[in-house]
């Protein structure tokens, strides 16, 4: 291998092994970033200085610049309609560690995009006819095919068309989603073995794709968020649910609210990322919008269009705000019942996202939710998410 893509290969691994939440072991890393040299599945990315220029990736000996930004630890769109990109490897890594992957094991992935997580796989897995992916964009899948080749991987199979239905019945000891997914479908949970475990992005109407990790005991899904991220959306026929729209416009509603005199808040506890998770579960509206008064781009508020109210955090960057204080437009009923659920989530010790025990439920069964205990339902899932353990 030439010596400059080696620097490049070490630098990342140098990058990743700092990382405070990936546990991987660090001689498996590096052989595996070493075994499957991601520049052999980047052909083309969207540079970052200039998001509408496309960069060509120069084949087999990519330039240095490209090679910075390939080894990079970010991820690269590599295409824009329909969209398609090269995940973060450090969160790439990090739901390899929750799928706990181990010799022999049999794994499908929902959405193949490059191809280099499933070359990925094949390494940990130790037999690339084990792994198994799906993307519907059908010249994706032969691009994939392409570059898992190159590397040696030939045997893994992959297919356009549409993961939320399963594969001909196949089974699974394990499921990975690499794209933000709305909903559990049916045949995931069908196509998995007992005891296997699923991962996947949850969309979470306006705090993100937490990464779920569902493991299956005596036929029952149940577990935890394990950390937080942003996934291109899930196509197909899943793509739909009540977490759509997670970027309404800009209409008449929400200019007219945006004339009013706002009310300054002052809240109990920051609302970051944790509170906004609780706010949500507890029936306030979070939902994102492109910009704020000219100045916010794609800045997160909290939105009510039925009192109707508008939330706009000072830092402009709810859910990760540092600032106990909100503009509030509109009811004052809305402002009064934001600081409650604020002092609530407050009392309640500041619950995490990843405190929450989930539990995929039967939909038919009784609404048992309580101050503790949230029912989120889903077109073709129900989920429970809990908080026994906090005090």
């Amino acid at each position: 291998m030439d010596a400059t893509i080696q620097t490049h290969i070490e630098n990342l691994f140098k990058d990743l092994v700092k990382q405070k939440y990936l546990q991987s072991d660090p001689d498996w890393l590096k052989q595996t970033l070493f075994k499957v040299p991601r520049h052999h599945f980047i052909e083309q990315y969207y540079d970052h200085e200039e998001p509408s220029k496309i960069v060509q990736v120069e084949s087999p000996r990519p330039t240095s610049k490209q090679l910075e930004m390939i080894y990079s630890d970010r991820g690269l769109m590599i295409r824009e309609d329909p969209h398609s990109a090269a995940s973060q490897p450090v969160l790439i890594f990090g739901m390899l560690e929750d799928l706990k992957l181990t010799t022999g094991l049999k794994v499908l992935e929902v959405g193949t995009g490059s191809g280099w997580n499933a070359g990925l796989i094949a390494c940990s897995v130790g037999d690339d006819s084990l792994v198994y992916s799906m993307d519907l964009q059908a010249d994706l899948v032969e691009k994939a095919r392409n570059h898992l080749n190159a590397i040696g991987f030939n045997h893994v199979n992959l297919r356009a068309g549409d993961a939320g239905l399963g594969w001909d019945g196949e089974t699974f000891d394990r499921i990975i989603v690499t794209v933000g997914s709305p909903d559990i479908p049916p045949a995931w949970a069908e196509s998995l073995i007992e005891g296997g475990i699923l991962v996947m992005p949850l969309k979470t109407r306006g705090v993100g794709d937490p990464i779920l990790r569902l493991q299956k005991r005596e036929g029952k899904l149940t577990g935890k968020f394990t950390r937080w991220a942003g996934f291109m959306s899930l196509q197909g026929n899943f793509c739909s649910s009540s977490e759509d729209r997670l970027e309404p416009s800009w209409d008449s509603g929400v200019e007219a609210l945006l004339q009013e005199e706002p009310t300054s808040v002052s809240l109990p506890a920051v609302c970051g990322t944790d509170c906004a998770f609780w706010l949500r579960l507890n029936g306030v509206p979070i939902q994102t919008l492109g910009e704020y008064n000219g100045s916010y781009t794609n800045a997160p508020v909290l939105l009510d269009r039925e009192l109707p109210a508008l939330y706009v955090p000072y830092s402009g960057s709810f859910p990760f705000g540092t600032d106990k204080r909100m503009d509030v437009y509109g009811s004052q009923e809305l402002v009064d019942g934001l600081v409650k659920k604020v002092e609530e989530w407050a009392d309640l010790g500041g619950p995490k996202y990843t405190d929450y025990h989930i539990e995929l439920i039967d939909p038919t069964g009784s609404d048992d939710a309580s101050f503790y205990s949230y029912i989120d339902k889903r077109p073709n899932a129900t989920l429970r998410f809990s908080l026994e353990d906090v005090s």
